[in-house]
């Protein structure tokens, strides 16, 4: 039986192969990123792309900490790796070439979207509410902790 492509919900499946191998310019997605959603959701940026991402977060179904980690990839959102997985609490360090280019106080309200997918992903998976909380000491330093409501 062949297995449903985590994406899915988010795509329609029969997009995905073909999107995957396109080689296109960073540089549009990055001006929607950057020019776009700011000049659309002002002040409300951060907080409109936490409640985006976390609904889209929790359409992608994982079964355990790791799981995030191939859709990020997949998506082009960056590297994602487990650092700590305690209880209630999953942090989490994203890296990503593009980082490095941007200020930390515009980088800090653009992965609000980050955030918000991985905690919709984990709320799915544990079935409990969570939040995400981005802590940046620099461009290349980025954590995202999670906390799961008990």
């Amino acid at each position: 039986m062949k297995e449903k492509d985590q994406l899915a919900a988010l795509l329609p499946p029969e997009t995905i192969p073909y999107a995957e191998r396109m080689n296109m310019p960073y540089l549009g997605y990055h001006l929607l990123r950057e020019t776009l959603t700011s000049t659309l959701l002002g002040d409300s940026e951060n907080h409109i792309l936490y409640w985006i991402g976390k609904n889209m977060g929790r359409q992608i179904p994982i079964q355990s900490a790791t799981g995030p980690i191939m859709p990020f990839i997949r998506l082009g959102l960056g590297q994602l790796d487990v650092v700590e997985e305690t209880g209630q609490k999953i942090v989490y360090s994203l890296n990503h070439s593009i980082f490095s280019y941007q200020s930390i106080e515009r980088l800090g309200c653009r992965l609000s979207f980050e955030a918000g997918i991985i905690a919709g992903m984990i709320e799915q998976w544990k079935e409990r509410e969570a939040f995400s909380k981005i802590e940046m000491e620099s461009s290349s330093d980025i954590r995202i902790s999670v906390q799961v409501a008990s």
